[in-house]
């Protein structure tokens, strides 16, 4: 692994623990705390100063140090997590993830960053340790070489540690300093001693500057658990040998480590004695002990006995805890249920199975040719493995939606603050899954919507008592499954949208004349107008018609919908409507003018004979059973026509055919599309249409049919849009000529 790899996991590790930090307080802010807590926001601070320090970034180091002997503190009672602590927290946890965005050299060139980190540290005074703990901050940062081979006779030696470090020749050349982790093992607690073994050194004709040659023996004295402790070699520990006895190891587990070095035995355990892990006695108790077992199978009981009463004696502790990181590790990763993947190898694998589907068709398409009925028999087999395979891949990419929601509860708590509102957060449907592609969008339209109800939708405290109302207002994301979509929907408890308003601000903007009849899903949607804006004056959060637009935008180039509810008094819900995936979907493949089409599965009601239904005159629109469903023909829409007989599996279309119609529906809107051939169920494969094709209304991408012919991807909720608005632009235009 090289260090821009390692580089980049500590990135990604240590925004997951930023994130777990804010969702602590977030849970400390509603009033909940307890020890669990204190101990995960600390471990979770504790974990990034330690990889920060193993890569020499000081200035993430220190802040953090500041920060985690305040947690500390908070942990054994000396001060009470308040408000204002909290507070400072939230504030120190953004500028630690400001500083993990930057390096050690552009920390240095930039003083605003410098500023807030000194305000900050300010800020902490309050909650922060004495002076003698104070100056901790700066010893973190002392080289080991400082702490070498310090013997002391003071301290609890229940407390010591003893590490046995064999790092990979190749840690070098990997980007890895030994030095940074003998570094960090000091900021843990007090190097007692440490030896440093260059038995492997070879001479000058031989050496090779990138190689490592040197073996470490430590003695740590320190109040860390055996977790911090192997943290501190998390880059490193795949391929190095890395053993740690703890305070209470047993000298038969000190006798198996001389025996597992290569070393000569009676000079390691000199270093060990040297080191104080172990004592002379202790050692000596401990061969005999060893010798009388190897002679003597049946005094093992006895020998045991008196090597523990020796250990005792030498206040050696009685019980043992061994660590073999890289067997350890291996364990780990057996039992492990969760493995980290670049998402570009996940999309590559969504691709090739997208091929594979294509040349599924293309050999159905073959045996059908064949009339071959073992081979028509296997070709169905085949299509039910790769359906599995295909539904198992895009398991790979659906991501529960919770952890998008969950970063809104910093949104909201902010907001509300910076708006002197008390509003409330619910978060339900959290473990529905969605696309991953399609979570990672939804980000900006979500943030517009939850600022807009918390400006605009909710009141504030005093507006809420006058009209009766819980003083906390109540803003809910909920995410459920409905039809083969997804539903995304956004609610509050506020004053509702003012109908009234909108009406005027959008006659004020020439978008809709005055004796225009609307209802109110279409008066609601005006305000996704570019530049549309019902606020009476501009804040820091809306009002400048900036923001709702894009919302409408992003969500209909996930091929979706936005609906709009509300009531004036009760509150507003928006309403967002969502294929599962993007790559691969189940069709339903027409054609109209010779041109290919694929519908959604999903959106589709069922399919009719349109010569069996009259259509309403002068509008394309019928009666089916009591309802008025207008519908498109895809010939007019795309002003398509058939300029040579197109081919399906090598059969020619007759020139002459019966028009379809299939009945869609998307949302609470239902509507027709005429087309000239049902061809049946297919999956496809979803292609993004190119630049040249993105204004073109209707389509939402393309995919290539196993006999090599494109079919266009029916974009469902634009063309009932644009179905409907032509149905009322019909029924206007016959009701002005009647009169």
């Amino acid at each position: 692994m090289s260090l821009d790899d390692v580089l980049q996991t500590f990135y990604v590790e240590a925004q997951e623990h930023l994130e777990s930090m804010e969702n602590v307080l977030l849970k400390m802010d509603e009033g909940e705390c307890d020890n669990d807590m204190l101990n995960d926001i600390f471990r979770s601070a504790h974990t990034i100063k330690g990889s920060a320090g193993i890569f020499g970034l000081d200035h993430i180091v220190s802040f953090t140090h500041v920060v985690e002997n305040v947690l500390d503190r908070a942990r054994d009672n000396e001060i009470k997590i308040e408000k204002n602590l909290i507070d400072v927290m939230f504030k120190c946890r953004d500028h630690m993830q400001n500083l993990v965005a930057v390096t050690l050299d552009e920390f240095n060139g930039q003083a605003e960053l410098q500023k807030n980190d000194g305000d900050l540290l300010a800020a902490l005074a309050p909650w922060a340790s004495a002076d003698s703990k104070q100056t901790q901050a700066k010893t973190s940062t002392v080289t080991a070489s400082q702490n070498d081979n310090k013997l002391t006779d003071e301290g609890d030696n229940n407390k010591l540690w003893h590490i046995s470090l064999r790092l990979s020749t190749d840690c070098l050349r990997n980007g890895m300093d030994p030095l940074s982790f003998i570094k960090f093992l000091s900021s843990l607690g007090k190097i007692k001693h440490i030896e440093t073994i260059i038995d492997a050194f070879p001479d000058s004709a031989h050496f090779d500057a990138e190689t490592l040659y040197l073996a470490y023996e430590i003695a740590l004295q320190s109040d860390a658990s055996l977790e911090e402790i192997e943290n501190t070699f998390m880059f490193v520990q795949d391929d190095s040998d890395i053993t740690i006895l703890s305070a209470s190891a047993k000298v038969d587990d000190y006798l198996a480590l001389i025996d597992k070095r290569p070393e000569d035995n009676q000079r390691l355990a000199d270093i060990l004695v040297n080191c104080g892990s172990l004592t002379r006695d202790a050692l000596e108790q401990g061969l005999i002990s060893q010798n009388k077992k190897n002679s003597a199978p049946d005094e093992q009981a006895a020998t045991d006995k008196l090597a523990e009463q020796a250990v005792e004696q030498d206040k050696t502790p009685e019980s043992t805890v061994s660590v073999d990181l890289t067997k350890q590790n291996k364990n780990k990763s057996s039992e492990g249920k969760q493995i980290r993947i670049d998402s570009n190898r996940l999309d590559h694998l969504i691709n090739l199975i997208g091929e594979l589907v294509i040349n599924q068709q293309r050999i159905e398409l073959l045996s059908k040719d064949t009339k071959n009925p073992a081979l028509t028999e296997a070709v169905d087999d085949f299509d039910n493995f790769t359906n599995q395979i295909r539904d198992a891949a895009l398991s790979l990419r659906m991501v529960p939606i919770g952890a998008t929601f969950q970063r809104f509860k910093r949104l909201v708590r902010d907001t509300a603050q910076a708006l002197g509102k008390d509003v409330e957060l619910i978060i339900e449907g959290a473990d529905t899954e969605l696309d991953r592609l399609m979570v990672e969008k939804l980000g900006d339209p979500l943030t517009h919507i939850v600022r807009n109800a918390m400006d605009h939708g909710l009141e504030s405290i005093e507006a809420r008592q006058a009209a009766g109302k819980n003083i906390k207002g109540q803003l809910k994301l909920a995410a459920y499954h409905e039809g083969g979509h997804i539903i995304i929907a956004i609610s509050d408890d506020g004053n509702g949208i003012d109908k009234v308003r909108v009406r005027e601000k959008a006659i004020e903007k020439g978008l809709i004349n005055p004796d225009a009849q609307l209802s109110d899903n279409e008066l609601f949607h005006l305000i996704f107008h570019p530049g549309f804006s019902t606020a009476t004056e501009v804040t820091n959060l809306s009002g400048r018609g900036v923001g709702m637009d894009v919302v409408k935008r992003n969500v209909e180039a996930l091929q979706g919908s936005i609906d709009i509810s509300s009531q004036t008094g009760v509150g507003s819900e928006f309403k967002i409507r969502l294929p599962l995936t993007l790559a691969i979907i189940d069709g339903f493949h027409v054609e109209a003018s010779g041109t290919h089409f694929i519908i959604p599965q999903a959106t589709i009601i069922e399919c009719i004979n349109l010569a069996n239904h009259q259509d309403i005159k002068g509008r394309h629109c019928i009666n089916l059973r009591g309802d008025m469903i207008p519908y498109l023909k895809m010939s007019e829409i795309f002003k398509l026509t058939p300029s040579h007989p197109q081919t399906l599996a090598n059969n020619k279309i007759p020139s002459s055919v019966k028009r379809e119609l299939v009945i869609v529906k998307f949302g609470n809107d239902v509507a027709g599309i005429a087309v000239d051939r049902l061809n049946g169920e297919i999956q496809t494969v979803v292609k993004p249409l190119g630049p040249i094709f993105k204004a073109l209304k209707g389509i939402g991408g393309s995919s290539l049919l196993g006999n090599g012919e494109i079919a266009f991807i029916l974009d469902i909720p634009q063309l009932i849009e644009l179905a409907i608005a032509n149905e009322i632009v019909n029924k206007t235009g016959k009701s002005k000529n009647s009169e």
